[in-house]
């Protein structure tokens, strides 16, 4: 008689629908991690940090810009994996399309001012050509 395996029950994990709630401001929402202030929980009750938030300078402005841009860019991917659940949430969706502008209006203005971050900004800088910033392959995409 062959030994029978012990069955064994599958786990069945339930995860309640995120509401929608007060966001953090970009800043404050690159720093802690998420743009939802009812995500911002503790981590192994540890304290949360109150640092003040220490914006990178520069001379020419470009890490000012940079950090701008980057900012822009997690609010619009933490609001994309909202959205991906909540689709018909009006208002989650305006945040979306005016940040997204910005995220737009902001790599024109580093294209124009400094060098490409993507493609797509090449046309802003009048030529062709990686040679004023670090191209992507090297990490200097956003």
């Amino acid at each position: 008689m062959e030994k029978q395996e012990k069955k064994r029950a599958l786990a069945i994990a339930a995860v309640p629908v995120q509401p929608w709630g007060e966001l953090y401001g970009r800043e404050t929402a690159f720093r802690q991690g998420t743009v939802f202030k009812d995500l911002d929980l503790p981590f192994f009750a540890s304290d949360s940090l109150e640092e003040p938030v220490r914006r990178p300078s520069s001379e020419d402005g470009q890490a000012e810009l940079m950090q701008e841009l980057c900012e822009v860019s997690f609010l619009l991917d933490d609001l994309t994996l909202y959205l991906d659940t909540h689709p018909e949430d009006k208002q989650a969706w305006d945040i979306y399309q005016e940040n997204n502008q910005k995220r737009k209006e902001l790599k024109e203005t580093f294209a124009k001012r400094f060098y490409p971050l993507t493609r797509d900004c090449m046309a802003f800088c009048g030529d062709y050509g990686w040679e004023n910033g670090v191209p992507p392959w090297e990490g200097g995409c956003c």
